[in-house]
């Protein structure tokens, strides 16, 4: 069994550097054009289901994919982003200004930071890693069974270190540009990280 985990494409507040988390912020025209490489140029020849989560950035981004495989997006409510409570719209540099302590431990500590009125980043890997462990379930018994996930910069990060059993902590040593593709991969039971943060679909012309 493959899975393909994605992050969504470009968006307004990508650009200008605005926190989004559980905001419903859609893609940028850039970020529909990152979307439409990623399924031109899928690392995926075939794929037998495509999960997403419901924010309209990775919805629309899976709908791309799916359409390249004739498939329906199954939106699964858990792998939405962290919700960064009252961090949410705000520019990161006025969060740097208006926090500076909180602001570094998002960076140097995001396993102890507590922004008001938002999820930890624990709490956010425990809901995305039991909504990973489903799909895993339902599609384990399929043989060679090549599944897309369609996600968030802070889910993905939570999740790949849940199989690299890395700590939370480590999480930003991890890149997730847009449309990054990864590829987890079961062997004997064992799961291994095959691909991460390839953007190489962007490169084509």
């Amino acid at each position: 069994m493959k899975i393909m985990l994605v992050r969504h494409g470009l968006t307004p507040w990508n650009g200008i550097g605005k926190m989004q988390g559980s905001s419903d912020v859609h893609l940028s025209p850039d970020g529909l054009h990152q979307a439409r490489l990623l399924a031109a140029h899928c690392p995926f020849h075939t794929a037998d289901a495509i999960y997403s989560s419901p924010l309209a950035r990775a919805e629309t981004t899976a709908i791309i994919l799916a359409n390249k495989f004739n498939l329906h997006v199954q939106n699964v409510p858990e792998l939405r982003e962290i919700s960064f409570g009252d961090w949410e719209g705000k520019l990161l540099r006025d969060i740097a200004k208006e926090e500076p302590e909180n602001f570094e431990k998002f960076f140097m500590q995001p396993d102890e930071l507590k922004i008001p009125n938002a999820e930890t980043f624990r709490q956010t890997q425990i809901r995305a890693m039991e909504a990973i462990q489903k799909i895993i379930d339902k599609h384990s018994a399929e043989k060679n069974s090549h599944v897309i996930v369609v996600a968030h910069g802070a889910i993905n990060r939570v999740i790949l270190c849940a199989f690299l059993d890395i700590p939370i902590r480590k999480m930003w040593s991890i890149a997730q540009f847009n449309t990054a593709v990864n590829i987890l991969r079961e062997d004997d039971g064992n799961w291994i990280v095959e691909l991460m943060n390839s953007t190489a679909h962007l490169e084509k012309i």
